[in-house]
């Protein structure tokens, strides 16, 4: 197995999607130091000294948050763990066609968010309508992602690449595809998309993640009984 492989290319991969949102980030991150900089009297050492101090209080007082440790590490790895590298092999192994594994395990891993719409539903004051609204968009994302989170195990056989994919995805939220006033967003999404549509099988074949496939199309074993 190549370890690398299975976290580079899933990464910069899921990242191509993301390409509006990582350009968005990068222009308001921009803003606020120079805003920090201008507030500060401009570039000087004491003002590197004061923003890297803040930078590093920033990062001990994420770095100490459970809810950072639950969304980032354990739900991702959870989460993979149990859809992914012990449900999928257990569905391909029962007989069923990849194909159909890759849309029906989302199904199940959508359906195990439900438990969110009592939280969305008080933060909805309590107006079933709009909590159901939510929780659907929600759960419609989490089919997507899934499907995407398992072609990815398939297709590598590595349980790295929808690791890294999902806590990602987790960080960066739903992508944004434009931005008012900010048009290379919107050229940066576009951009992105077509790159991750144009590099999706490519950097997703089997050959690339490990150099035993013995001339089989995937992981699964379907060559065992040569």
């Amino acid at each position: 197995m190549k370890q690398w492989q299975a976290v580079i290319f899933p990464l910069t991969l899921t990242a191509l999607m993301y390409g509006g949102s990582l350009v968005l980030k990068s222009l308001l991150l921009m803003s606020a130091l120079r805003e920090h900089m201008n507030f500060g009297g401009g570039l000087s050492f004491n003002n590197i000294k004061n923003l890297s101090e803040e930078i590093v209080a920033c990062s001990r007082s994420i770095a100490s948050d459970v809810l950072v440790w639950r969304t980032y590490v354990v739900a991702p790895l959870t989460e993979e763990l149990v859809f992914r590298a012990c449900m999928l092999p257990l569905l391909l192994c029962g007989g069923f066609q990849k194909s159909t594994v890759i849309f029906l395990c989302p199904i199940f891993f959508s359906l195990a968010h439900l438990n969110h719409l009592k939280d969305v539903y008080s933060k909805q004051n309590y107006n079933l309508t709009k909590a159901v609204l939510a929780i659907g968009l929600q759960l419609g994302y989490t089919v997507v992602f899934g499907s995407y989170a398992s072609f990815l195990f398939i297709q590598t056989g590595h349980f790295l690449a929808p690791l890294v994919a999902h806590a990602f995805c987790n960080f960066m939220g739903l992508p944004v595809l434009v931005s008012r006033g900010k048009g290379i967003v919107s050229v940066a999404s576009v951009a992105g998309i077509v790159g991750f549509l144009w590099l999706l099988f490519p950097m997703t074949h089997p050959e690339l993640y490990n150099d035993r496939t013995d001339n089989c199309v995937c992981w699964q074993g379907y060559c065992s009984g040569n």
